[in-house]
């Protein structure tokens, strides 16, 4: 019986493999012929904040025909973090009198105010607006973005007390209602008419 040396099984395979390529059919373009899909609709109540196609795909004829200018795609948006000795810097770098404020409701329903502006500013905005409203701050958390406040019988909340908790979200800086003790959103009634108020005074 005749063996195949190491050496020539690995070319006659080679062989075989790259003329295997061949038979597989090119689909290297059909991308080309996909649709585009309409954006999603957003449900009432809800809303997209700075939505924009970060990375649009660039035209065919720039793709199919050579060119001195490479494609590049854009560089993602960098995220920072603020500590306290960056308060004053990002505080310089942003218009205050830009600030959005939209109610609105969460993925489960539950009312939330968006700000669209950098924490540092959207912790000043909703601390001086609580203190022309009749929500008492009796405490506050700026590491946890929590204002401790105490609620006025006529807004319906079974306890007296409740947590403002600013939460970093991609739309900008959610605004929510907590129970005290931080563990739930309280009901949608008592929260949307906490949040009304203040969203009354921004």
């Amino acid at each position: 019986m005749r063996t195949l040396s190491v050496a020539t099984l690995a070319t006659v395979m080679s062989v075989v493999m790259f003329s295997g390529c061949s038979w597989i059919p090119d689909r290297t373009l059909v991308y080309q012929e996909a649709e585009t899909s309409p954006r999603m609709e957003v449900p009432e109540g809800m809303f997209f904040s700075g939505f924009q196609d970060g990375f649009p795909i660039p035209d065919v004829d720039q793709r199919v025909t050579p060119s001195s200018e490479r494609f590049r795609p854009p560089t993602p948006p960098q995220l920072a973090i603020l500590g306290r000795e960056d308060d004053a810097e990002a505080a310089a770098s942003v218009d205050p009198g830009r600030l959005s404020a939209i109610m609105g409701r969460d993925g489960n329903g539950y009312p939330i105010i968006m700000l669209n502006t950098q924490f540092v500013w959207a912790w000043e905005y909703v601390g001086q607006a609580l203190g022309r409203t009749d929500l008492t701050i009796e405490d506050r958390n700026r590491e946890s973005g929590i204002y401790y406040i105490r609620v006025p019988s006529s807004y319906g909340l079974s306890e007296r007390q409740a947590q403002l908790k600013l939460s970093h979200t991609v739309n900008g800086i959610q605004v929510a209602v907590l129970d005290r003790r931080g563990t739930a959103l309280v009901a949608q009634t008592p929260g949307q008419a906490i949040l009304e108020r203040l969203n009354n005074e921004l």
